[in-house]
């Protein structure tokens, strides 16, 4: 693909938005949503936002880890297995506690790592760019905030996942896995005007973290291809899980 072949960056999000504030991710729009709710299950949000039951799980489980979120069972005053319900951590102040300061701290981290390595990309006399670029993106983990410890043995596919999930979101590109996982879809650039560019780069870098991530936590999935402009407002993370 030459830059004349890509088309012009997106002009409308994939969704309706619920409570953006700028770029703010799928996870921010789910706390948005908590607090305006007061408690929300996994399916009600699912029903709000357009995700799938899935991923809406993955992202409120971040929540809870980051402690912006809780799970606790519902109060219920019939027979019956309580379901579980979310609601958004509030700060003794009264403002709910929200991850988006620490995530632009990672996202800004991984911007200047990643910038260097895209202009010492752009001076080097490389046979195979896009195979260097993806070399590079895998040694380039080890220099992110975030970046998951390497397993002393393969946690499995779920693990792989949710790393992959945490690492995307970091870095600013609000991925959405489909309903089998078998693609991520990736709705939001923060390099959008250099992979216009030189996608073989920007692209093979991504690509070659996200390898590097599934490899640390070790497990059946594999990153085998990363399709820049797969469509008008996205890009798309192809796995595979050996069987």
């Amino acid at each position: 693909m030459t830059p004349s072949d890509v088309p012009p960056p997106p002009a409308a999000p994939r969704r309706p938005a619920t409570a953006r504030s700028g770029p703010a991710s799928s996870r921010l729009d789910l706390l948005h949503l908590l607090r305006e709710d007061g408690t929300a299950t996994v399916a009600a949000l699912a029903d709000r936002t357009g995700l799938h039951e899935n991923t809406v799980r993955t992202h409120l489980d971040r929540l809870v880890e980051a402690g912006a979120a809780l799970r606790e069972p519902e109060v219920r005053t019939v027979r019956g297995r309580p379901r579980m319900v979310y609601r958004a951590v509030v700060d003794p102040d009264g403002t709910a506690a929200d991850p988006g300061p620490a995530r632009r701290l990672d996202e800004a981290a991984a911007r200047s790592g990643l910038t260097r390595l895209l202009l010492d990309a752009y001076g080097a006399a490389e046979p195979d760019v896009a195979g260097a670029a993806v070399a590079a993106g895998e040694r380039m983990l080890a220099t992110l905030p975030g970046a998951p410890e390497p397993a002393a043995a393969p946690r499995g596919q779920d693990a792989q996942r949710r790393a992959l999930d945490g690492h995307l979101d970091r870095l600013g590109f609000d991925p959405v896995p489909d309903a089998d996982g078998a693609t991520v879809r990736l709705w939001r650039c923060p390099f959008l005007d250099l992979a216009r560019a030189r996608p073989e780069v920007v692209c093979g870098v991504h690509l070659g973290l996200a390898r590097a991530v599934l490899d640390r936590v070790g497990g059946p999935v594999r990153a085998d291809r990363l399709v820049p402009f797969a469509g008008p407002h996205h890009c798309d993370l192809h796995l595979s899980a050996a069987t």
